[in-house]
């Protein structure tokens, strides 16, 4: 038997072009391609001509969603122009490589001896799990990417640059000995190096080597064999290392595998899975393989185009100095032709001048290309892919490009049926549809922005591996999310998302995972951030169908807890930490009425009496709850006075002071503009501070007087225009002696003055 061994870049264009011809040199009566065994069926089930690239094979075990693999395809990937010759030379065909029921065999089996050996270890050691370290063949050194070394002795920092220049874009008249050459690099660097993956790799190459074998067994004469370079010294060993690939093949775990083809986009080609295979300017390397004798001219024609379209003038003169320049650094650099670097530098030079902003334009639609992968209608897809084309129809959800507005009245099922499958499909990550906002009051109606793009069929695909329907999808992947999260807030804010979405089953695993962290959690702050959205959820759950018994055990527990530490919790802090607090105060005060539970307020207000009383509480919060009491009729204002006096007496600290003003104003300044006792109170505070002391707690007061509504603002400054407040709700036109600091008025007028170009009784001076 002859064994012809064609090594490759996966997506290589160069490689693409020379297998082709080579396969036509040699004719085979059999082709092995690199590549899991169940991609055979694949490739047999299907006349790829009937398929446009890029698309791809998803791999994946039924019963563990978690393990898949994409293994993606271009035009111009050397694996599926072989397969195009085979299929168009009538050849005998299969695909070889670690099969991926085995893979994914030992996934599971390497996690469960981590398992296991977690187990048996000590709780108290620090360090219980020890990686074993590699042990390396002997003779060989070990180096991330052995091709490295060849790529620094010629000068290049770039492992793909130089084999981009030294074997995928240059000129051979002979396709044999561009493959022998790739033969003796990589045999060479075989012979001391391997990499950090070879012992996966050993295991992947005796199946290789295995497929030789059978091929010689079914009695072929002149086989080939293509996959990547780096594998190619190996299979010619085929022979020689029968018996140890017979060892290394005994007994190894398998998992059951699935499969479907699925469309692909150009720029998920540059995302790495399967066997690795990544590429950064897969429209790029489309556009040498449609124009393999394109110098640079035809790019630069498609550059120009893009510019305009984005309203860019670009002329004729500057792709012709472009092109010029292009051509000077591909020769500067020894270079047969321009490439993707020297065009880029060239149109940055000459078009961007200098700026390389513009790029990013010719990035998205060139370089990787917005191009998507069309397959034929009765292909295998994946269940998840029936369910939500079915889904579709049903609504009747239309596939198009332009914005349609769907409204929908969730009083009616089918309303709410639209609505909850368009919110699972939000909770997966596939952003189909906008939700906007709703003039009406109340939740009884929504309205969806809707808007497809090819790429959303890859999210629905993608989300495949947690279901076989959108809702069971959905529910695995709030389940999965809730399982590994640590944040309280978070999964109460998932709740919300999963009522409307109708994941009941996630509703309730939810709660219960709330629970579990909440009886746990000691701080306040996050079981505030829980229980108000959860109070809002509740208040609307009629309308959802919730569970309102199991929400309302919940949120009973989380105030529980919050009632009882929310006066040491708020002891003790530095201003930011009180500031978030006071928002939280505020909007659990807020939602707690919806409830409806007195027991909740009387409750919340012993919560609150004991903060005022407490003066180890921060001056912010006790000031907020003054304010809050007084708004909720649970302290008479002479309490609130007598508060108000004490925080700004004499004996205060200032900034102390200063707080417990904002805390008590924020939000609303009308008690100022209507009660003259707290007006005056804090009227001499003010004058009667030091000056050193009312410049540090300026800021402090411009916070809180600043977010006044500008009516409220006005009257306040009009208010201060009069001085001290007087018995009736009047203000006082004349100031007293005692609160005026006449002396610090005309220097302050003087100044103002001097500012304004006039003196002080009006007549005008010169500045």
């Amino acid at each position: 038997m002859k064994l012809q061994v064609l090594g490759i870049r996966h997506h290589g264009v160069g490689s693409a072009k020379n297998c082709w011809a080579r396969l036509k040199e040699i004719q085979p009566d059999y082709i092995i391609v690199e590549g899991p065994e169940e991609l055979t069926d694949m490739f047999r089930s299907v006349d790829l001509k009937s398929i446009t690239p890029p698309v791809s094979v998803l791999l994946y075990n039924p019963k563990k969603l978690e393990q898949s693999s994409f293994y993606p395809f271009a035009a111009f990937s050397p694996e599926w122009q072989t397969i195009l010759f085979a299929q168009a030379n009538d050849i005998e065909f299969v695909t070889a490589d670690l099969p991926k029921n085995i893979y994914f065999g030992l996934e599971t089996k390497k996690a469960q001896d981590a398992a296991t050996q977690q187990d048996s270890i000590d709780e108290e050691q620090e360090n219980p799990i020890v990686k074993q370290e590699l042990v390396l063949p002997e003779g060989y050194e070990l180096h991330h990417h052995p091709l490295e070394v060849i790529v620094q002795l010629e000068g290049y920092d770039n492992v793909d640059l130089w084999w981009e220049h030294q074997f995928e874009q240059k000129f051979v008249t002979d396709a044999s000995e561009h493959f022998e050459a790739v033969l003796e690099v990589m045999t060479a660097l075989r012979s001391t190096y391997v990499n950090h993956d070879f012992e996966r790799n050993e295991l992947r190459e005796a199946f290789m080597r295995e497929a030789v074998r059978k091929a010689k067994k079914l009695g072929k004469e002149n086989v080939v064999f293509v996959c990547g370079a780096w594998h190619a010294p190996a299979i010619l060993e085929y022979q020689s290392k029968k018996k140890a690939d017979a060892a290394i093949l005994k007994k190894l775990p398998k998992e059951k595998v699935a499969s479907s083809w699925i469309p692909w986009l150009n720029s998920r080609l540059a995302w790495k899975s399967g066997y690795g295979a990544g590429i950064m300017a897969p429209g790029w390397y489309e556009h040498l393989w449609k124009y393999p004798n394109d110098t640079g001219e035809r790019w630069l024609i498609h550059v120009a185009q893009v510019f305009r379209d984005k309203k860019i003038d670009v002329s004729t003169a500057h792709i012709i100095e472009a092109l010029r320049l292009a051509t000077a650094l591909a020769s500067m650099r020894n270079l047969s032709r321009p490439g993707l670097a020297e065009l880029d530098e060239a149109v940055v030079a000459t078009i961007g001048m200098g700026d390389t902003v513009l790029m990013n334009y010719i990035k998205e639609e060139l370089t990787v290309g917005q191009k998507i992968g069309i397959l034929p209608e009765g292909l295998a897809q994946l269940p998840i892919q029936k369910d939500f084309e079915k889904k579709n129809k049903k609504y009747r959800f239309q596939l198009r490009e332009d914005e349609k507005v769907y409204q929908f009245d969730l009083r009616k099922p089918i309303g709410l049926e639209k609505s909850a499958y368009l919110h699972q499909l939000t909770l997966l990550g596939v952003d189909w549809g906008e939700l906007a906002s709703v003039r009406s009051k109340g939740t009884f109606k929504e309205v969806w922005t809707l808007a497809w793009k090819p790429e959303i069929a890859l999210d629905v695909i993608d989300k495949g591996i947690w279901g076989n329907t959108v809702l069971l999808a959905a529910q695995n992947y709030v389940n999965h999310h809730a399982k590994n999260s640590q944040n309280v807030v978070e999964l109460t804010h998932l709740i919300k998302d999963t009522i409307v979405a109708q994941l009941f089953d996630s509703v309730d695993f939810l709660i219960n995972r709330i629970q579990d962290l909440a009886s746990l959690s000691t701080d306040v702050m996050a079981l505030i951030g829980a229980v108000v959205p959860l109070i809002e959820i509740s208040r609307y759950s009629d309308i959802r169908k919730t569970d309102e018994a199991v929400l309302g055990s919940l949120i009973e527990g989380l105030l529980s807890k919050i009632f009882i530490s929310l006066d040491v919790a708020c002891q003790g802090i530095d201003d930011e930490l009180a500031n978030e607090i006071f928002q939280l105060i505020t909007a659990l005060n807020d939602r707690l009425p919806l409830l409806e539970n007195e027991e909740y307020i009387t409750s919340w207000i012993d919560c609150l009496r004991q903060m005022r009383e407490d003066e180890n509480v921060a001056a912010l919060i006790r000031g907020a709850v003054y304010r809050i009491m007084l708004d909720n009729k649970n302290l008479e204002l002479d309490e609130v006075q007598k508060g108000f006096a004490k925080a700004l007496s004499v004996g205060a600290v200032p900034q102390k002071s200063a707080f417990w003003i904002e805390g008590f104003l924020r939000g609303s300044a009308m008690i100022l503009i209507l009660d003259n006792t707290i007006w005056n109170i804090l009227y001499v505070w003010l004058q009667d501070l030091p000056v050193d002391n009312f410049d540090d707690l300026l800021p402090i007061l411009r916070r809180t007087f600043s977010q006044y509504a500008p009516n409220e603002r006005k009257q306040l400054g009009e208010k201060a225009k009069k001085g001290l407040g007087v018995d009736g709700g009047e203000v006082s036109d004349q100031f007293d002696d005692k609160f005026f600091n006449h002396k610090r008025a005309e220097l302050a007028l003087q100044e103002t003055a001097r500012l304004l170009g006039i003196s002080v009784d009006g007549s005008a001076v010169n500045v």
